[in-house]
């Protein structure tokens, strides 16, 4: 079941750790999470989200990390020697490519955001934001949006800075730069947590996120919360079958999904402990909607002490979030270039160029396109060209992938192959993931799409 010759792996299980805990902390845990909870209602959202890590998304997590150990190979050509393996009839390797268009996907919204990220820092860099009025930030974030040049140029440097990573081998590029962000923007984030709870109101941030409220439990609510799940750790785009391939054989998957899906979670729930309490204390609603970081956060920053620091530090700390994962969308399509006799240089820039050029649907639809809805005529109005590539990866890409991955571990390979590639020292530990990856998430996602469909 492996490929021909020798693959590249990380030097240590320490190494691997932390590599694919980047890969799973993203925009996904700082913007993406903060944001959803926020117009979700907050505690009964994050409740949702925690049953979908434990129940659907942490054992997908884990059944696409196997794939990736069993097939050593890019995800298209991993499911196809799996599938070889055992006659199966159906195209294992068309879930891979869906899965390598899903990244470029997502790091064509990625670039964008993450270049205004980038531009903001700069900004703070700058002594922006302290004592500035109310007018001068909404006005900034008009101006950025109205100048697609600008966002398309920073989304070129971000996709630049990726491509440059992704370039050098997995040791000296992916888990160096690991080795080196995912520490600082830890330190970061705790920083921020730390300040929030000095100058804000971490008591309603606390109660927000973690208190019962009121709150409309729909097909809908969870479906996104499922969706974010899968979005945060990063599930079924590849990335992470691509991390699982160059893992080593002394790595105790089980073990190391528990660590890589907790630094996941308290990314996520730290970055709420950082932001939350800032908002309330400043008298702003939750539910601004993907605009929180840009627009209510840094007329925040323009009120707080040492604003233009505090801002510095956590555009700072978005970008980290965004590089870490963005590497590792990068990598599926790069490792499957390289299968050929495309070097890893060429085929990191020529992938990174192609995000970059799909950035500009995202680019359009915050400036131009900001009231243009491509697919309104087929029920999807009101649904930018960012909407549509966020919520389709995000709500049905990433699911779908996952059900599939679960399905191949559950169902189509023999179990003894998946015992034999999984070896945990307690049987019944086995027997209940495998239970959860056979019956119970596959019922899970399938009924959330049925409900989404008829509701």
């Amino acid at each position: 079941m492996q490929a021909k010759g020798a693959y590249p792996s990380f030097t240590s299980r320490l190494a691997f750790i932390i590599a694919a805990a980047g890969s799973a902390v993203g925009l996904g845990n700082v913007w993406g999470f903060t944001y959803v909870a926020g117009a979700n209602g907050g505690g009964g959202f994050v409740l949702i989200y925690l049953l979908a890590l434990a129940f659907v998304a942490g054992p997908a997590f884990m059944a696409e990390m196997l794939i990736g150990r069993m097939g050593k190979a890019s995800p298209p050509t991993a499911l196809g020697e799996l599938q070889a393996s055992i006659g199966a009839k159906l195209s294992w390797p068309t879930i891979g490519w869906i899965g390598l268009v899903g990244t470029i996907m997502v790091l064509s919204f990625y670039a964008v955001i993450a270049g205004q990220a980038m531009y903001y820092g700069l900004i703070a860099l700058q002594g922006g934001f302290a004592g500035w009025p109310e007018g001068a930030v909404v006005a900034l974030d008009a101006d950025f949006k109205a100048d697609p040049l600008a966002m398309a140029l920073w989304s070129a440097v971000f996709m630049a800075f990726t491509a440059a990573i992704v370039s050098f081998d997995i040791r000296t590029g992916i888990e160096r730069a690991g080795k080196v962000m995912m520490p600082t923007l830890f330190v970061m984030l705790i920083g921020l947590v730390i300040y929030s709870g000095q100058t804000g109101d971490m008591g309603r941030a606390v109660d927000f996120l973690f208190g019962f409220h009121e709150i409309n439990f729909t097909s809908r609510l969870f479906l996104e919360a499922v969706g974010q799940a899968f979005f945060t750790l990063g599930v079924g785009v590849g990335g992470i079958m691509t991390y699982g391939s160059y893992m080593g054989d002394d790595v105790k998957l089980p073990r190391a999904t528990f660590w890589i899906v907790a630094m996941d979670l308290f990314v996520a729930l730290a970055a709420g402990l950082a932001i939350f309490p800032l908002v309330f204390a400043s008298g702003v609603e939750p539910t601004a909607g993907p605009g929180l970081v840009f627009l209510t956060l840094p007329i925040i920053f323009t009120e707080i002490p040492g604003g233009a620091f505090v801002a510095f530090a956590f555009f700072l700390l978005l970008t980290f979030a965004a590089v870490t994962s963005s590497i590792s969308l990068l990598a599926p399509t790069v490792a499957r270039m390289t299968e050929g006799r495309t070097g890893r240089p060429f085929a990191a820039c020529l992938m990174a160029g192609t995000a970059f050029i799909a950035s500009l649907a995202t680019v359009y639809s915050f400036s131009d396109g900001r009231e243009v809805y491509p697919l309104a005529a087929l029920g999807f109005d009101g649904l930018t060209a960012f909407d549509l590539i966020r919520e389709g990866v995000s709500n049905f890409i990433l699911p779908l992938s996952g059900l599939a991955y679960c399905l191949i571990i559950g169902w189509a390979l023999r179990r003894d192959d998946v015992r034999a590639a999984l070896p945990m020292a307690d049987g019944r530990l086995f027997t209940l993931w495998y239970m959860v990856v056979r019956i119970i998430a596959p019922l899970a996602i399938t009924a959330l799409f049925i409900g989404a469909v008829l509701g």
